[in-house]
């Protein structure tokens, strides 16, 4: 069975959020079982590869080339496509997003015509279940790539007639991610509960609907990890080696974590994107009370300036106490997961989440709302904690009920679990399966 994976990121070669992990991990694990999983990106600004052929394909009335470049990462076979566009510094953020993947989906679809089945992944690439035998993997319903029809049709050379609520209408423009919904063979998203929640009207973001329409060929599965690469016995960027079965080194990601950081024990963090999705807003509101506790606070992350700028204001407020950095910082990172005593992560609504599952690995509770992938990651009151009520009430009672039960036996008893791609990967195989018949 020969697979392409069509993504917009895919670690390590470009990487904004979790999708890049699952990009860049699932393949690896479907080569184990026999599957020929190989990955195609856009050609985006800073990446090499060696150029391997052209690919003609047809954008407003008119035939356009893309250069094909190829690699090899980690045993997997990666494809960059130079379509016009993709050579900036940003994955995302432009105001000629929708334009630029239009282009990149288009040219993809040549590609796709060599393999077996495409495995699309998120609205960037949703526009592939029109041209080839596609599974469609939801990693984020909020972000559905809308376009005025009156630029689409003429783009795609696709028939008016797909201008219907039956197919790519959605209140009057065309939803990408609504396209690969409906024409795929089979959808899946990364989390069994998320599966749930978005046939609701509260998590659906107006796709509810179809959704539940088309719920015969949903299916959730649960992200994996990476466990390779995310493997505390053997991070380059902790101090120490350490397991669960002998956990004498942790002390050292403390200690070092706390020196980096400049706080005093106990430390909360915060590792991820800052999007209102995350909770962030609870974790600002909580803030006082927590400090009030004598619990310090590490943020690390990227993304909304409103964000930023009250985590800002938050740090020069309560020097010593909270400390925000304001970037992608792996080896910080892995050392917060080392060396904090808790992981917050509040979310609104989450998918999957990597960051509970990346806690637990290195041997530290999270304390989470209960939604999507958390709730099926974390084992309320034995690997981390679980809150209900969006407010932040709700995040205090879930903070103060992990110290009560005893973080760090909790954090011990994390890493037992197995969050490897082993098990997802056979279920992915399981839904080629089902989607070629």
């Amino acid at each position: 069975m020969r697979v392409l994976h069509v993504a917009p990121e895919a670690y390590p070669l470009v990487k904004v959020g979790g999708l890049a992990d699952v990009v860049g991990a699932l393949p690896r694990a479907l080569r184990r079982l026999g599957v020929e999983a190989e990955v195609l990106l856009p050609w985006h600004g800073g990446l090499e590869a060696r150029r391997v052929g052209e690919v003609a394909f047809p954008f407003a009335g008119r035939e356009e080339r893309a250069f094909l470049g190829e690699r090899e990462e980690g045993g997997v076979r990666f494809f960059l496509l130079e379509v016009e566009g993709f050579g900036r510094e940003r994955v995302y953020g432009y105001p000629d997003d929708a334009e630029r993947y239009l282009r990149f989906a288009l040219a993809a679809s040549r590609v796709a015509r060599g393999y077996d089945l495409v495995h699309a992944h998120d609205w960037t690439a949703a526009l592939l279940a029109l041209y080839a035998p596609t599974v469609y993997t939801i990693h984020n319903l909020a972000h559905q790539g809308l376009l005025d029809p009156g630029l689409f049709f003429p783009w795609t050379g696709l028939p008016w007639t797909l201008f219907h609520p039956e197919a790519l209408e959605f209140y009057g423009r065309v939803n990408l991610m609504k396209g690969g919904i409906v024409f795929a063979r089979r959808v899946t998203t990364v989390s069994p509960t998320y599966a749930e929640e978005i046939k609701t009207p509260e998590f659906g973001m107006g796709l509810d609907g179809v959704l539940r329409q088309h719920a015969g060929k949903l299916k959730g599965i649960l992200n994996g990890l990476d466990t390779e690469v995310y493997d505390p016995a053997k991070d380059p960027h902790l101090p120490a080696p350490y397991s669960r079965e002998d956990p004498s080194g942790k002390a050292r990601a403390k200690e070092a974590f706390r020196e980096g950081t400049g706080l005093r024990p106990p430390v909360l963090a915060y590792v991820g994107r800052l999007d209102p999705q995350k909770g962030l807003d609870l974790l600002l509101k909580a803030l006082p009370s927590l400090l009030e506790l004598g619990f310090s606070l590490y943020v690390q992350g990227v993304g909304e300036e409103g964000l930023a700028r009250a985590l800002r204001a938050a740090e020069e407020g309560h020097s010593g106490r909270v400390r925000f950095l304001e970037a992608y910082h792996e080896p910080m990172a892995r050392l917060a997961y080392a060396g904090a005593e808790a992981i917050l992560v509040p979310s609104r609504f989450e998918p999957c989440g990597l960051v509970q599952m990346l806690a637990q690995r290195y041997g530290t509770a999270p304390v989470a709302r209960a939604v999507g992938g958390l709730k099926d990651t974390i084992e309320d009151g034995r690997t981390g904690v679980l809150f209900q009520t969006y407010h932040p009430e709700g995040l205090l009672y879930g903070v103060l009920r992990l110290f009560r039960l005893g973080a760090e036996e909790m954090g011990l008893r994390g890493m037992e679990k197995d969050f490897s791609w082993a098990g997802p990967a056979k279920a992915y195989l399981e839904v080629y399966r089902e989607a070629l018949g």
